[in-house]
């Protein structure tokens, strides 16, 4: 992959594009993005930065826009939830119905998500241990929620659901394609771009274990790991990465300010 192509957070996620060939006329042409998601550990490589954190996303937005003549055929874009056959809303609810259940201290997990799914239906006390697996098994990791944007964009919201944070890839990239494009014209001298980008708001990026590297730090210095202010120094050192990146980040001044993880140009297969 070359440079120009690719503009990536590597430290949490990962990602690839890719087309079929663009024809004219009524053919379309399939548009895949592998995409995966992983903690990032940050400050280790960097000698000017006295902190350690854990980095992760609690949400992320992908979106692919296509440049003229192109246009996407709206009845091939990915809508479903991948992997599995329990609707959205239910998912949704029973995640805030498992989380109200549970004390301050315990985590969400798929069982304890899976039974409050399948307490919709019947008291958790009543399911079955074969419902139960059943349950987990068909529990996607990601949900993943389309947001149209016009003849040339088109966008997912994705967010986890028995974790707090993303993991791992959302969908097959191979078996499932995003959308396909089609070209009811010529194509130009020059083939179209398809760029493929990933952001979060400032909100979504979970600062964790921020530690100073120098355990011999007494005094102030060492009482301000818990405070706030570290907090400010982690993102902007966050930005620091971002820009070396070269994905350029705005002013990040409040927690809606959004973040660009990845740009890249999804090339032909």
């Amino acid at each position: 992959m070359s440079s120009n192509r690719v503009r990536v957070l590597g430290e949490v996620l990962a990602i690839d594009a890719w087309h079929e060939p663009f024809a004219t006329g009524e053919s379309s042409s399939a548009v895949h993005v592998e995409l995966s998601f992983r903690e990032g550990r940050i400050g280790g490589n960097h000698d000017d930065f006295p902190f350690t954190f854990r980095l992760n996303l609690r949400r992320a937005l992908l979106r692919v826009s296509i440049e003229p003549p192109l246009e996407i055929d709206r009845n091939s874009v990915a809508r479903s939830i991948p992997e599995s056959h329990v609707e959205l809303s239910r998912i949704r609810m029973a995640k805030d119905a498992a989380i109200s259940e549970l004390s301050g201290s315990a985590r969400l997990t798929p069982t304890a998500l899976a039974l409050a799914l399948g307490a919709t239906g019947k008291r958790a006390a009543e399911l079955q241990a074969e419902d139960k697996m059943s349950l987990v098994q068909n529990l996607p990791e990601t949900l993943v929620t389309p947001r149209p944007g016009g003849g040339r964009e088109y966008s997912w919201d994705l967010e986890p659901t028995f974790r707090e944070t993303l993991r791992g890839q959302p969908w097959d990239p191979v078996e499932s394609p995003r959308l396909h494009v089609r070209c009811a014209t010529r194509l130009p001298a020059l083939p179209p771009t398809i760029k493929v980008e990933v952001s979060c708001s400032l909100c979504d990026v979970e600062i964790t274990e921020l530690e100073l590297k120098d355990e011999s730090i007494k005094g102030v210095m060492k009482s301000m790991v818990s405070n706030s202010m570290n907090e400010a120094a982690a993102i902007q050192h966050l930005k620091l990465i971002l820009r070396d990146a070269d994905l350029e980040p705005h002013a990040l001044d409040n927690r809606f300010s959004e973040l660009l993880l990845a740009s890249i140009i999804a090339v032909p297969s």
